[in-house]
């Protein structure tokens, strides 16, 4: 078997999972997250990570294993799945990475430049600071020094903002000038698959799913990781778990919560599919995340495996 490896991508909501755990019946694959939430620990409902059930059905890798606490980095991501792939291609599996993170895909599967700014732990208790005190400041400066990360930002992602803020204030440079990739794949037997969904279903889908998430139970989620962790940690500040948090602390009604978590997470996906458009690496299917759907995509790959990739399963 030659080692080769799929990629799912595409914005929050467009049947990702679906899919990869499709490829992964069909041709004996293991899933990898390539979702920046879905790594965290106890980060379940709120990010739509995949549940128990579907994980007995294939190998499931880095879903649900980094403690919230810690803020875990590109660099850890990349070096994590590049120390995976051998062993899930050694154990006869296809590695499916599947997510909507761009920068983790970004820098696993091209020569990726990172970064080498270590935590600057007084000056992100400064910028922590300015944020507590005026919220959305932080969000504002990066528009100023970097306003190609500012876009890829939503506001409320202030792990993600102080860390660009670092490296700007460290380098004097924008991170986004710095996280260069080359124009090759690094995997030459790599199918890149990217979901492509009518806004209008898309906007279904969403919020769909956000009163799935009700229903699952999400209110308590937040509740218990705010007990745990304290209602400070990161993490709370990003999509969906702002919204509930405010719900909590009586600045909305559970409907205004919902409706923002709509309209954020409709928000969020536009800015993804901003970024996967500039990978000319990606093969786009228009989908709707039907039997049919899948169906063409099984045969699809498997006959490119035959003809390009001689990989027979």
């Amino acid at each position: 078997m030659q080692r080769s490896l799929i990629v799912i991508a595409g914005p929050t909501a467009s049947g990702k999972s679906q899919l990869a755990l499709a490829l992964s019946q069909a041709f004996n694959g293991a899933l990898i997250c390539a979702d920046s939430r879905q790594i965290y620990q106890d980060f379940e409902i709120g990010t739509a990570a995949p549940p128990a059930a579907e994980r007995a059905l294939a190998p499931h890798h880095l879903f649900n294993v980094i403690d919230p606490r810690h803020t875990y980095t590109v660099a850890e991501y990349q070096a994590a799945v590049q120390s995976l792939l051998p062993q899930i291609w050694d154990a006869g599996h296809v590695p499916i990475l599947v997510g909507g993170t761009g920068l983790y895909l970004r820098s696993l599967l091209y020569a990726y430049q990172i970064p080498e700014v270590p935590p600057q732990e007084n000056l992100r208790h400064t910028l922590e600071t300015q944020e507590q005190a005026d919220p959305g400041y932080l969000h504002s400066q990066l528009q100023h020094v970097d306003p190609d990360s500012a876009a890829r930002l939503h506001p409320r992602d202030i792990r993600r903002i102080i860390r660009a803020l670092e490296v700007y204030q460290v380098t004097g440079q924008p991170i986004s000038a710095m996280q260069q990739r080359s124009t090759e794949l690094r995997y030459p037997h790599c199918i890149y698959l990217g979901l492509r969904v009518e806004r209008s279903l898309l906007e279904q889908r969403i919020r769909t799913r956000i009163s799935a998430m009700i229903n699952a139970g999400f209110v308590a989620e937040v509740e218990h990781l705010r007990a745990t962790y304290g209602a400070d940690l990161p993490l709370l500040q990003t999509l969906n778990y702002i919204e509930i948090a405010d719900y909590l602390d009586g600045k909305s009604t559970l409907p205004q919560a919902q409706e923002l978590m709509a309209i954020h997470t409709r928000q969020y996906a536009k800015r993804q599919m901003t970024w996967f458009r500039q990978d000319p690496s990606i093969h786009w299917l228009d989908w709707q995340a039907e039997t049919s759907d899948v169906d063409k995509v099984l045969a699809w790959v498997q006959q490119r495996w035959d003809t390009e990739v001689s990989l027979h399963v």
